[in-house]
């Protein structure tokens, strides 16, 4: 068993990097640093990264940094994972066929086909999503619903996995996902220490949020919606009833229910639960308080609630949340 572990762990993976032009930097530069630093941490070659591009013709970011082509589509690729970033050129790849093309004929032979912030917009394009969970950048959740209705989508995730196939969220959550893969390629301890190496938090783990709940209420232009999110924010533990919040709004139940749907996407019980859980997450991650006054203090009331909301939304109880993301070096 040992050795078929090590085995494993030893092999040299092939990573391809798709480029084309207007590309999210971030989205190509992102998860090949954290392959590279990985090579720097295991003193030795784990994964070898390259670009490829529609004719190997050299790309310009979104930045307006040109970066080099190392190979084309058709030319004969030895590859393990290929990585599809995204960025403002997505859209116009996704009125050609050439890159889709591309991932058609080599998803098959590939092990992991990893699709970065909008770059999932390109694999559903592909057809390589249909009926699969995925996710994509929030701003791109529109355009994700409306031209893909058969992707199963979870925007609000900052990483996917169905299968062979990943995707992020966007820009620095390719980083989470690539940590996630060294990871899962060669353990805790090795990830641990590419993230030490880039000076990055150890990765977020896939059910976290891309967006909070206070983010999401200041984006909302209804003055009495913001109204009532201050008066939730203030009060978390209060009795946040649909009843309570229409009173509050000055509007009935069945349009406080239409009005959140509309902006933020969730039901009003789905928002106050979203707004307690940011609460508990920062207790968690800055203060050394217990579990069972951090339940009081952000609304849950109990332990058992608290743990079940975290495992509905994060899929981790909260104490291995604050074990993963909480600081370390608190009075």
């Amino acid at each position: 068993m040992l050795k078929n572990i090590q085995n494993r762990t030893e092999r040299l993976r092939h990573v391809i990097i798709l480029g084309f032009d207007n590309v999210l930097l971030m989205d190509v530069a992102g998860p090949a640093q954290v392959f590279g630093s990985t090579n720097k941490v295991l003193g030795r070659t784990a994964y070898q990264i390259a670009t490829a591009t529609e004719r190997g013709a050299d790309f310009t970011t979104d930045t307006g940094l040109q970066m080099r082509a190392d190979r084309s589509f058709d030319t004969t690729l030895e590859v393990d994972d290929v990585v599809v970033p995204g960025g403002p050129g997505v859209d116009l790849q996704l009125g050609r066929s050439e890159l889709q093309s591309f991932l058609i004929s080599i998803a098959p032979e590939v092990e992991r086909l990893v699709s970065v912030c909008s770059g999932s917009l390109l694999t559903a394009s592909a057809g390589l999503l249909k009926g699969r969970k995925a996710t994509t950048h929030w701003e791109r959740s529109e355009v994700a619903f409306r031209r893909f209705p058969n992707v199963d989508w979870h925007m609000d995730e900052i990483f996917t996995q169905d299968g062979k196939f990943y995707c992020s969220a966007g820009v620095t959550t390719g980083i989470d996902l690539a940590l996630s893969l060294v990871e899962h390629d060669h353990g805790r301890r090795v990830a641990l220490g590419v993230a030490r190496e880039m000076v990055v938090f150890m990765q977020r783990q896939g059910g976290q949020s891309q967006y909070s709940a206070p983010l999401r209420a200041q984006s909302t232009t209804s003055k009495r919606l913001n109204t009532l999110y201050n008066r939730i924010k203030d009060d978390p533990a209060g009795d946040w009833s649909v009843r309570k919040m229409a009173q509050i709004a000055a509007t009935t139940q069945r349009t406080l229910h239409r009005d959140f749907r509309h902006e933020f996407s969730q039901s009003p019980s789905e928002f106050v639960e979203k707004r307690r859980l940011a609460i508990a997450r920062a207790y968690l991650e800055n203060s050394r308080k217990s579990v069972k006054e951090i339940a009081s203090l952000s609304g849950f009331k109990t332990e058992q609630k608290m743990r079940r909301c975290f495992l509905k939304q994060l899929g981790v109880v909260p104490t291995a949340y604050r074990e993963r993301f909480g600081e370390r070096d608190l009075p």
